[in-house]
């Protein structure tokens, strides 16, 4: 073979071999995980679907500058195929971003002004500063606040990991956005199972919520008006917080793909079920459901859903392969079916912590998030205490 051969014949074969790539990377757009270590593809690459579609183009364009014959044919079809994979996300996005408005109108009404004095300077953040929990355990908590002081509404957020890892520090861009807004936001920790079993998780996060109450007015914490943020398991535990009285006067709850009936979880595991759900279930509350019904109770929000709760904020993926969506509809359901506000949010092509990544999730969660708390921590607050000015004026 000619040298000239050697070079077209390596040209359609790295032409083929990046097409069939990007089609593979395509795929996750729609294909579920079928095992835990596969998951992060079909988190990350529908969120990125745009980047997708820019390769797709990319590897059809290196088709018909490098390939011939048959190569050519088949890279053609590999790139439009992974176009076509790539395009459903960002078909969808523009229908959930608009879906997204309708339910924030319908349930909040027209977007509240931010007012623009509760701007901060710089963002100060205090690290580690201590918890002391009801059994004595030392835990910890990240302060983040504006450098011009005074009390601010507050946002407690809560970080996710099947309530078996992770650390309050995976919140840290949430708190900054927060903390930039005007908030103090407050990064909280539990402890882990399964050296540690339901009930020990909320009680770590009522003992913070405590901390920070005693703490209010040094830490910058208005205590009459702050919020419950978490992600996942910490969604879980954010929204048991807030369903509960507590020091903290809790306005808002907001849950991103929250495990809200943990029994309804165990019966209903996911297919595929990368992760394993029964198995986490039974690490963090020491038993199953036939075992232990009222600890599966207890640890489900959906079960302590009652009228008067605050309003609630709900967000998840319907490609969700850990917590269906299924169970986001029905927490909404029974909160509207006790005159509670909730706000829901579903996006078609969302896998299970689709936020963690910048991409089309993140870019519909955040600002409806950031008016969600608009609402919540300003009107909802002037609201309550008009409430309790007339009610003081009858007495």
């Amino acid at each position: 073979m000619t040298l000239r051969g050697v070079v077209r014949t390596l040209a359609n074969v790295c032409a083929a071999a990046f097409a069939a790539f990007v089609f593979a990377l395509a795929l996750w757009t729609i294909v579920p995980a079928p095992v835990l270590p596969l998951l992060a593809f079909a988190v990350i690459v529908p969120e990125l679907a745009a980047w997708v579609l820019g390769l797709a183009a990319f590897a059809g364009l290196a088709a018909l500058a490098f390939a011939r014959g048959r190569a050519r044919v088949a890279a053609l079809a590999l790139a439009g195929l992974a176009a076509a994979c790539a395009l459903v996300p960002l078909v969808e996005y523009p229908v959930a971003g608009a879906n997204a408005e309708r339910e924030l109108d319908a349930q909040l009404g027209p977007p509240a002004t931010r007012d623009a004095a509760s701007r901060p300077g710089a963002v100060r953040v205090d690290r580690d500063l201590p918890v002391v929990t009801r059994d004595g355990t030392r835990l910890g908590l990240d302060l983040y606040r504006s450098d011009r002081g005074g009390a601010r509404p507050t946002i407690v957020t809560i970080y996710g990991g099947a309530w078996i890892f992770g650390d309050r520090r995976q919140m840290e861009r949430v708190d900054r956005h927060y903390a930039s807004l005007g908030y103090t936001a407050i990064a909280v920790d539990y402890r882990h199972a399964p050296a540690s079993r339901f009930p020990t998780q909320i009680h770590d996060v009522r003992d913070a919520l405590a901390t920070i109450a005693a703490h209010a007015r040094a830490w910058n914490v208005d205590r009459r008006n702050c919020a419950l943020l978490g992600r996942s398991a910490g969604a879980e535990l954010a929204l048991l917080a807030a369903y509960a009285p507590e020091p903290l006067t809790v306005r808002a709850a907001l849950g991103y793909y929250a495990p809200s009936d943990l029994r309804r979880g165990y019966a209903e595991p996911p297919f595929p079920d990368p992760a394993g759900i029964r198995t986490i279930l039974r690490t963090y509350i020491g038993a199953t459901p036939e075992h232990d019904r009222t600890a599966y109770a207890a640890a489900s929000p959906v079960d302590l859903v009652r009228p008067g709760l605050p309003p609630t904020f709900l967000i998840g993926g319907q490609r969700d392969e850990l917590v269906a969506i299924g169970f986001q509809r029905e927490l909404r359901d029974a909160l509207r079916a006790r005159g509670d506000r909730v706000v829901s949010i579903e996006l078609p092509w969302s896998n299970h912590a689709f936020d963690t990544v910048p991409g089309l999730g993140e870019s519909i969660a955040t600002p409806a998030a950031d008016r969600f708390l608009t609402f919540a921590l300003r009107t909802n607050a002037t609201e309550a205490d008009v409430t309790v000015r007339r009610a003081r004026s009858r007495g």
